[in-house]
C-alpha cells in the first residue's frame, strides 16, 4: 500500500509602500492524507492535526526542509551549512515570538 500526507502552509504578509520588509500577519497549516489511511488517527473532527497528526505534519515540514536544503546546495543558491544555521536562526526567532493559535481557513 503506498500512502502520502502532503502540509499546506501559506505565509500571511503585508506590505505598504515604504516599508524595508514586510509584516508578518499569520501563517495558515494543515496537513492532509493522501490514500486509504483512516483519516481520523490524523485529523480532529475539526480537520485540525491530531497528536499524530502533529508528528507526521512535523516530519512533512522537516523532509521538505531538507529537500530544499539539499536543491539550494546543489543548484548553487546556498551552502547547506549556512542555510541550516539560517533555519535554525529562523526557528530560534520564531519560538521566543508570543503566538496566537486559531483555526484557520484556507481559501
Amino acid at each position: 500500500m503506498e500512502f502520502g500526507f502532503e502540509a499546506k502552509v501559506v505565509l500571511n504578509l503585508e506590505h505598504k509602500k515604504g516599508m524595508k520588509t514586510s509584516k508578518h500577519l499569520a501563517t495558515d497549516f494543515n496537513l492532509d492524507v493522501i490514500g486509504d489511511l483512516d483519516k481520523n488517527q490524523y485529523l480532529d473532527k475539526e480537520g485540525l492535526p491530531t497528536e499524530a497528526g502533529s508528528k507526521v505534519l512535523s516530519n512533512v515540514l522537516v523532509q521538505g526542509l531538507i529537500g530544499n536544503i539539499h536543491l539550494a546546495h546543489e543548484k548553487g543558491f546556498r551552502d547547506s551549512a549556512e542555510h541550516l544555521r539560517w533555519i535554525i536562526s529562523e526557528l530560534e526567532r520564531g519560538f521566543i515570538s508570543v503566538a496566537n493559535v486559531n483555526q484557520s481557513n484556507f481559501k
